[in-house]
């Protein structure tokens, strides 16, 4: 078992974003969706995206600037532009800029999803074991596990090997319910609801000898979170 694929589709067209989520969660694809270059920029550099379905034409900051930028923070993570610009000229520039690939609108459903799906098959070779260690034991991102040393598991879902995950690679600084609504969860952080307390409540049983009195999970008054590992 494996963390859902997540995609970040960076689209400005709504009609056209929403039919390309509604197939990604019918293929079992996590979607986020943002109409500007830096929304999505913000997402990817304070969360994990799996695959970019980028937009050349955008308000704002375009495609290509956006694309440089993603690749100078991530080299590995794979781009797809969808793009009304057909010529060859076009295409390869894009290809040149670090795309893994590129469709021109209007494009086949189905060729859509192939690609996304060889891509993403591609950059599994590039993944990490996606181990970590919290002090005695091993939470494995890939399998969505928590090991001991005597080999007891505990399964998690993947929302809370999320939760883990982002916390832990943040874990040089305090890290805000609001940002973890935003980029664990996907949503509004203006929003008010106690989910992100569940979860690290939830989390806190898995990861601590007392949950009561944590020494990994520290909650920062009026803050938020700080992850000792």
């Amino acid at each position: 078992m494996s963390i859902t694929w997540r995609i970040l589709v960076i689209e400005d067209d709504h009609a056209l974003a929403l039919g390309l989520r509604i197939n990604l969660e019918a293929e079992g694809y996590e979607v986020i969706h943002t109409t500007t270059a830096e929304d999505g920029l913000s997402f990817i550099e304070g969360s994990c995206a799996d695959l970019v379905v980028l937009d050349l034409m955008l308000p704002g900051m375009d495609g290509m600037e956006a694309l440089s930028r993603i690749r100078r923070h991530n080299p590995k993570l794979p781009v797809l532009i969808l793009t009304a610009k057909s010529s060859m000229e076009e295409k390869v520039r894009g290809l040149r800029a670090g795309a893994d690939d590129y469709l021109t609108k209007p494009f086949n459903l189905e060729e859509f999803l192939l690609r996304v799906r060889r891509m993403l098959a591609r950059y599994e070779w590039y993944r990490t074991e996606g181990i970590l260690r919290v002090g005695d034991l091993r939470v494995d991102f890939n399998t969505l596990e928590i090991i001991d040393d005597t080999g007891a598991t505990v399964r998690i879902t993947p929302h809370e090997a999320r939760l883990i995950q982002y916390l832990s690679t943040h874990q040089d600084r305090i890290v805000t319910r609001s940002e973890l609504l935003k980029h664990v969860w996907g949503v509004d952080p203006d929003i008010e609801t106690r989910t992100v307390d569940t979860f690290v409540s939830r989390i806190r049983r898995y990861l601590e000898k007392d949950p009561a009195k944590p020494t990994h999970i520290i909650s920062i008054r009026g803050k938020g979170y700080r992850f000792m590992p």
